[in-house]
């Protein structure tokens, strides 16, 4: 039986799937491009507490006003207005809290849409973990600014590609002089800890689907089962099997709630050997069967 893959937040079925939007006054899509004005007032389905999803490409957010918590590739962050993220493509976002007066801006360029030159600003080796920052009031003034000018751009008939793609360029290397300096202000190094362990982040979300063993993640970190061991449950009060339970409980609950697959062809595509073991690790991670995380979220 061929296996359906699970809804990723992509912009080919962000542009199928019509009915996650019901005001489409406050957004923009194409195969080239998404822009969202303004989520609140676009009153979309999306991005509900609890339901993890996987993001095709990079995302360019600009936090309006409100509060939320959420989760990029395992790591959490707390989010309020005149902040600016950036999310690597592939990402897995979690909604973990959000204030009822949340509102945000966003931009989705497809991975292929901007020149490799330009849109290397989204793939530097530091753009893999993803970008959180808070802005001066110039610089938010700035920020959207370059918002705004791109929506009215996406607008004008014929589309305008060129212009758009030179804008969101403009907008990536402006998030780059803003991050180098943040980093100038606040020199300090990550520790050799916190190195490895964003770079153990990164191999989990990659590759936990099918690897479980500490010694393929120490072994790609060029480190000792023992020694990796030490320095994540040090840096941050797990263990390396606690980060990697977590990354294929989120796996899971994208496949169960954002595809027709069946738990038996889950429980195959992550690993598992049975669908009795994979309901009995769900259960035990999350206190629902995953029938009943289907049928309750």
């Amino acid at each position: 039986m061929e296996k359906s893959k699970p809804m990723d937040l992509g912009l080919g079925e962000l542009l199928s799937n019509t009915n996650i939007v019901n005001n489409n006054d406050f957004r923009f899509i194409n195969r080239d491009i998404g822009v969202v004005i303004s989520f609140a007032q676009m009153d979309s389905i999306l991005f509900r507490t609890g339901q993890p999803y996987r993001t095709k490409e990079s995302r360019i957010i600009r936090i309006l006003r409100g509060t939320a918590k959420i989760s990029i590739n395992l790591i959490e962050y707390t989010v309020k207005e005149q902040m600016i993220i950036i999310s690597p493509s592939n990402s897995l976002i979690e909604l973990l809290e959000i204030s009822q007066d949340y509102d945000f801006q966003i931009i989705v360029p497809d991975n292929n849409f901007l020149p490799i030159t330009q849109g290397g600003a989204l793939t530097d080796s530091y753009m893999k973990h993803g970008i959180l920052l808070s802005l001066t009031d110039e610089e938010w003034e700035q920020s959207g600014a370059f918002f705004s000018i791109l929506w009215d751009t996406v607008h004008k008939v014929p589309f305008r590609r060129e212009v758009v793609q030179h804008l969101i360029a403009a907008l990536l290397y402006n998030i780059r002089y803003i991050y180098a300096k943040n980093q100038e202000s606040a020199p300090l190094q990550p520790s050799r800890q916190e190195e490895v362990f964003r770079r153990f982040i990164t191999l989990v979300n990659e590759h936990s689907k099918r690897e479980r063993a500490i010694s393929f993640y120490a072994n790609k970190l060029c480190l000792t089962p023992h020694y990796l061991s030490t320095v994540i449950r040090q840096s941050s009060g797990q263990t390396v099997m606690q980060w990697i339970n977590q990354a294929i409980i989120l796996e899971a609950k994208v496949l169960l709630k954002h595809s027709d697959m069946l738990v038996f062809q889950i429980s195959d595509e992550l690993g598992f050997p049975n669908p009795s073991f994979f309901s009995k690790f769900f259960k035990r991670m999350t206190g629902m069967t995953p029938a009943e995380y289907q049928k309750n979220t």
